[in-house]
């Protein structure tokens, strides 16, 4: 039986080649694959059918969007470590594994938001303005922060901010952590020390949110939590937008309760032309896409072609989401075909 591989419209250039650039295409050789017929927004079943491997980035997986599971892919391989918008009942459901690529992305996702940092903390796009303006007399405008000697905080300590905290090694900074999920002992191998949030908005200079977005952290930032930050203190969150409840942070910017803030994500998305967020001049923003570099589209296609490859073979890939699918006899029946 041919395992088939179909890649998601958004993975395409409509010229035949990648929108990522080189996303390591060669590392689905020896199977066959093809470009899917456009998704929309949501995969739909007659474009999931009778195909076992689906590699994608953007498009939404719901409840409606399987065929039956004996023609439901055998994996749905995603580009990225988000799955918000991914029903994984419905996976499991289906037979299906959802796959990610945290070994791809650890890295330039990291470098991205030490890079988000040191803008923002530098007031590196303040300057650039003076700059252009020619306003050189007025130079103090854009007068920023260091990072030696500060509290750098992040609310999340799994493989990206284990990795932004090894970036920082060189710097001169006090290194926190709020993570529910691990241990001290664990925080210890990256010299990191774990405490409650409230401490950590208390006493941190630069609070990076590197956390999943769950029913849990929706709103983890809020209005009570923005009010325990410290005047000087920076936000950067290059996550889920809605970890941050942005009427408070806008509050909080306007009023100058805290410094500053670098955001790639937004409650919706893309914001409205009037969202204050995009005009106070003490906020960097990018459109959800600061860590997209050749690095990140190479990273991920190398881990989401891996995790196609290892099915196509019988055997189980790594980062799987929906790990309770595993035992289903949906999804061993289908397994067993190739193996």
């Amino acid at each position: 039986m041919e395992f088939k591989v179909g890649l998601a419209e958004d993975l395409s250039n409509g010229k035949g080649g990648f929108s990522w650039g080189e996303i390591a295409i060669e590392k689905l050789s020896p199977l066959h694959w093809e470009f899917l017929e456009p998704t929309g927004n949501t995969f739909k079943p007659e474009i999931l059918r009778n195909y076992q491997g689906v590699a994608f980035a953007a498009p939404a997986i719901t409840a409606d969007s399987f065929p039956s599971p004996k023609e439901a892919p055998l994996v749905m391989a995603r580009f990225g470590v988000g799955y918000d918008n991914i029903d994984l009942a419905a996976c499991t459901r289906a037979g299906t594994v959802l796959t990610i690529t945290p070994d791809g992305s650890k890295k330039p996702v990291a470098t991205a938001a030490l890079m988000l940092t040191l803008v923002t903390m530098h007031r590196l796009l303040a300057k650039n303005v003076i700059a252009k303006a020619g306003r050189w007399n007025n130079r103090l405008e854009g007068f920023g922060q260091g990072l030696n000697g500060k509290t750098v905080a992040t609310i999340g300590l799994g493989n990206i901010g284990a990795e932004f905290f090894r970036l920082i090694e060189p710097f001169d900074c006090k290194r926190i952590s709020y993570d529910p999920w691990k241990t001290q002992s664990e925080a210890d191998q990256h010299h990191v020390t774990l405490v409650d949030l409230p401490k950590l908005l208390q006493i941190a200079d630069v609070i990076v949110v590197l956390a999943t977005l769950t029913p849990d952290t929706k709103h983890l930032i809020n209005n009570s939590n923005i009010k325990l930050m410290k005047s000087n203190a920076v936000l950067i969150n290059i996550s889920r937008g809605p970890i941050v409840e942005e009427t408070a942070l806008i509050k909080a910017l306007e009023e100058g309760n805290i410094s500053g803030a670098g955001l790639d994500v937004f409650e919706t998305e893309p914001p409205s032309s009037t969202n204050p967020l995009l005009l106070l001049p003490n906020v960097v923003v990018t459109p959800h896409n600061i860590a997209w570099t050749d690095e990140l589209a190479f990273g991920m296609g190398s881990s989401a072609f891996n995790a196609i490859n290892l099915i196509s073979s019988g055997k189980i890939p790594p980062y799987v989401v929906n790990s309770d699918v595993l035992t289903t006899p949906q999804f061993l029946e289908k397994l067993e075909l190739f193996k």
